[in-house]
């Protein structure tokens, strides 16, 4: 076995960065002081009288210092060369031609002492030795048993030397070295378990750096997998799913029994809330790994928060839950996002706030504040609590409620902060003794135009006289600020004992034209006061509006009530503005039961229109065909985009609904085809193309934008949004403009 003056011990010195590291600095120092040995020496003969006195001692020194000063250059000079075929072989040599020049250079000075004693040269070389050792033990350090070694060789046989000169000179120089030896020594010791301690602490750093970022990629590797498997999971689900929904929308009601038609809505009621939560998964699996796509288009902000209103007017009820709402009459009129995920938070958030209600009253109010510093954007806040109150006063304690923790609010809540989220928004649950629990929305939307004409500015009802009874706070403010508008003088009355006095006062001083009274839960008082006001000859001719749930204007009583005093008629709540618009004017300025205030766009009919379906899977085709012959469209079939070119050659249709299958891309390029043709022969209206794109296969629906597709609807197709599609392309007989 081959004798090492260096044995790995730990793991940060077998390994073979560190160590060439730690050899490389050891070279690079060794090569400064290589030549300088050898001209020091030179230098002290040149100028001493050593070479006249022993001359040819002298020239044997230096011809065995410049063979040792060679040997040793072999090894530096050619470090990179050496050290890569054999690492320990080249230290190990490295460390016996090491030793070699030390003890060459140990013969030099004892010869010189020996010869001279301590005068003239010898205390030159003497000096620089010291000097030379002091500089090269911090470089050799990391060996510790080498460098003891080297300073033992250069250094002890000279000081024993020098004391056996016997004189005193010679004694004090001799034990001074013996001494410094020692120290370099103990110093060789301390510095080199400092060098590997710190290269150990460095080594343990890295190796945990390494092994978190392992865990750190096999935990997202894992997370990968898992939203792999959920998302390709959700798809098995949704194609099932829209078969099923597909097929149940053909069965024609008409032919069923009242227990069918109830059982045939429970089973699409159940399909939907599957298809659901399929979605919500695929939701929560994009939000986990940011790769989230949001929609950007235009709407109307305003009537999507009534809508949203109305569609929960009846889950309230059947709570037991009073819904009121506040509207920020500052609103912009259209604003550009996502409006199916804003749909989504807001519905989500308002059914949660709904089951948890611990008091029979729950507030939407909406704000929005626009961001002057950034142009046309701004933040919508939408604020759910259990209150009658606003919370305008209370958003400076929002950072002073207790926060609810996300374990309690199950997965629907998590995907709605992470839509928020991706919204450049939050979500946050506050609860509080004072106010209950509150759900403080905030989403980023862009504006794109505000109402620059009011709702009710044509001025109709203008001095009409209206009186609210028994409305909520909030809601009397807001109804207040809305009927003033409309150029009415509106005045609410609290409800209590004394409201039949304080209507006969407010009716002398300026006749009441309309009387709005609001009906509470569980409570017949609404039509008691609407009895006693129609009975009484003082306001016989005031028409009166009682504000209802859609259950309880269906009750016996009610309509009972409704066939006896002609004058009364009842409105949903929550009360919209246009309905609230529509039946006051129809009560105050004589218009025809049926007849609307408001001139809106009748629902066109898409009876007769000839429909072009292109599609190559047969189930699809099967739904899709049957839902739109339930419209009462022709319908004609054609499996490829090329099919569907030849076709459209020889035949004329009103629209165009084509699967878009993005790996075989002939749908797109048989729109291209399609629109070019029509360039071609200067064709004045376009033929609309609608394409059906698959949102779990992460189809871009703008790639069909680009290739001249007019719209796109998603699958599975429902046959709401299938006829909304068709009214909006065919209902009017024309197209709109493609941008």
């Amino acid at each position: 076995m081959i004798f090492q003056l260096f044995v790995p011990a730990s793991k940060v010195q077998k390994d073979r960065q560190v160590m060439r590291d730690t050899d490389a600095r050891v070279a690079k120092y060794s090569r400064r002081g290589l030549v300088l040995n050898f001209l020091v020496f030179v230098l002290c003969l040149i100028f001493g009288d050593f070479i006249d006195r022993e001359h040819t001692l002298a020239i044997v020194l230096v011809t065995g210092l410049l063979i040792v000063t060679l040997l040793r250059s072999y090894y530096l000079f050619r470090f990179d060369t050496l050290y890569a075929r054999a690492p320990t072989h080249w230290r190990n040599q490295y460390f016996l031609a090491s030793c070699l020049g030390a003890a060459w250079w140990s013969t030099i000075l004892v010869s010189l002492t020996w010869v001279q004693g301590m005068r003239d040269e010898t205390l030159v070389m003497w000096l620089y030795t010291v000097v030379f050792y002091s500089s090269i033990s911090t470089v050799f350090a990391p060996y510790r048993l080498f460098l003891t070694i080297y300073l033992f060789i250069g250094q002890v046989p000279a000081a024993v030397t020098a004391i056996c000169l016997g004189t005193s000179a010679g004694a004090l120089y001799g034990s001074i070295m013996i001494m410094f030896f020692l120290m370099l020594a103990h110093q060789a010791k301390v510095t080199g378990l400092t060098y590997w301690e710190r290269l150990e602490a460095n080594f343990a750093l890295r190796e945990r750096a390494k092994g978190l970022e392992h865990e750190q990629r096999s935990s997202k590797a894992a997370t990968e997998l898992k939203n792999e498997f959920l998302i390709n999971l959700a798809q098995e689900f949704r194609s099932s799913l829209s078969d099923i929904l597909g097929t149940l929308t053909l069965i024609d009601d008409a032919q069923l029994s009242e227990r069918q038609r109830e059982l045939l809505a429970m089973a699409s009621k159940a399909g939907v809330r599957q298809l659901d939560l399929v979605n919500n998964v695929v939701d929560f699996s994009k939000i986990t790994t940011r790769s989230l796509v949001l929609e950007q288009s235009v709407f109307d902000l305003r009537r999507m928060l009534e809508k949203l209103i109305q569609d929960f007017s009846l889950d309230a009820h059947q709570q037991n839950v009073d819904l009121y709402y506040l509207f920020d009459p500052q609103l912009p009129l259209r604003v550009k996002g996502d409006a199916a995920r804003l749909g989504q938070i807001l519905s989500t958030l308002l059914n949660y706030a709904l089951r948890v209600a611990a008091i029979e009253h729950v507030l939407v109010e909406a704000r929005f504040n626009t961001e002057i510093d950034k142009g046309e954007t701004g933040e919508l806040q939408v604020v759910i609590s259990e209150s009658e109150k606003s919370t305008d006063h209370a958003d400076a304690d929002v950072d002073k409620a207790q926060e609810i923790d996300d374990r309690y609010v199950g997965i629907n809540i998590s995907i709605c902060k992470g839509l928020a989220a991706c919204m450049d928004g939050s979500v946050h649950l506050k609860k509080d003794r004072e106010r209950g629990n509150r759900i403080f929305i905030n989403v980023k939307l862009d504006v794109v135009s505000h109402d620059e004409r009011p709702f009710g500015s044509d001025q109709k009802l203008r001095g009409k006289n209206v009186v609210l009874m028994n409305f909520p706070e909030s809601t009397a403010v807001a109804l207040c600020t809305e009927l003033h508008t409309w150029g009415m003088t509106a005045t609410n009355v609290l409800s209590n004992d004394r409201s039949m006095t304080r209507l006969a006062e407010l009716h002398k001083q300026t006749p009441v034209d309309l009387l709005l009274i609001y009906s509470k839960l569980h409570s017949g008082s609404a039509l008691l006061l609407s009895r006693d006001v129609a009975q009484n000859p003082q306001f016989a001719d005031v028409k009166q509006i009682i504000a209802m749930s859609i259950l309880d204007s269906d009750t016996p009583e009610v309509k009972e009530h409704l066939n006896k005093y002609p004058q009364v008629r009842c409105i949903e709540k929550p009360i919209m503005r246009r309905r609230l618009y529509e039946l006051s004017s129809q009560r105050l300025l004589g218009l025809p039961e049926g007849a609307e205030a408001i001139s809106e766009t009748k629902e066109p009919t898409v009876t007769s229109k000839r429909i072009l379906l292109v599609d190559d899977h047969r189930v699809d085709q099967m739904v899709i065909s049957a839902m739109l012959k339930k419209l009462g469209c022709h319908v004609q079939l054609a499996v490829t985009g090329t099919e569907a070119v030849e076709i459209l050659a020889n035949e004329k249709f009103d629209l165009v609904l084509m699967d878009y299958d993005a790996q075989e891309r002939a749908s797109l390029l048989a729109a291209q085809k399609i629109r070019e043709t029509e360039k071609a022969f200067n064709t004045s209206r376009a033929l609309p193309i609608v394409a059906v794109v698959s949102v779990e296969n992460n189809q871009d629906p703008s790639v069909c934008m680009d290739a001249g597709m007019d719209d796109y609807i998603e699958k599975p197709i429902r046959y709401d949004e299938l006829e909304s599609k068709l009214h909006r392309w065919l209902g009017d007989g024309k197209t709109e403009s493609r941008e």
